[in-house]
């Protein structure tokens, strides 16, 4: 009887760890989790990586870590805005994001929404977010970004930085 109840106990504690451990994931949905990284995060590029080290994966991390000790005072691989590939113009409304694909670890989102660049010059523009996690207990990471020029933000990143980036 004692076993029983022993082994009982252990598959609670076994469960509980499994919950918690997914339950500590605030959004599974990866559509919403690249809504809540961008309205959280839009200036992500420019700002201190260490802010957002534990939403994105380590590739990303390294190469804007790179990107912002290099760009203090200069101007290194980006020289716009990711989110739009443009140093002018803002993102309009309404900005939509939709899964494309989702294979449990790695899953591909896009972006939506109307570029204007002035009162007469608006377009839409897409952005596609890659997500990933090692399984599917974990929470998702962004791992890239490609702007509307569909170019990859960490390419973009680690080939300047191989070319001209020097000792950084």
């Amino acid at each position: 009887m004692k076993l029983t109840r022993a082994i009982v106990f252990t598959c609670v504690l076994a469960l509980s760890a499994f919950h918690s451990a997914s339950a500590a994931c605030p959004i599974d949905d990866p559509a919403a989790v690249a809504k809540s990284f961008y309205s959280k995060h839009a200036q992500f590029s420019s700002e201190n990586p260490a802010k957002i080290k534990t939403i994105i994966t380590s590739r990303l991390f390294a190469a804007l870590d790179r990107e912002y000790k290099c760009a203090q005072g200069q101007i290194c691989a980006l020289e716009a805005d990711p989110w739009t590939d443009a140093q002018d113009g803002d993102i309009g409304k309404p900005v939509e994001f939709a899964t494309a694909s989702n294979s449990g670890v790695e899953a591909t989102v896009s972006m939506t929404y109307p570029f204007i660049l002035d009162k007469t010059h608006h377009q839409q523009q897409r952005v596609t977010l890659f997500l990933q996690r090692k399984s599917a207990t974990e929470c998702w990471l962004l791992n890239d970004l490609v702007g509307p020029r569909g170019e990859s933000l960490v390419e973009t990143i680690e080939k300047w930085h191989k070319e001209f980036g020097g000792g950084l």
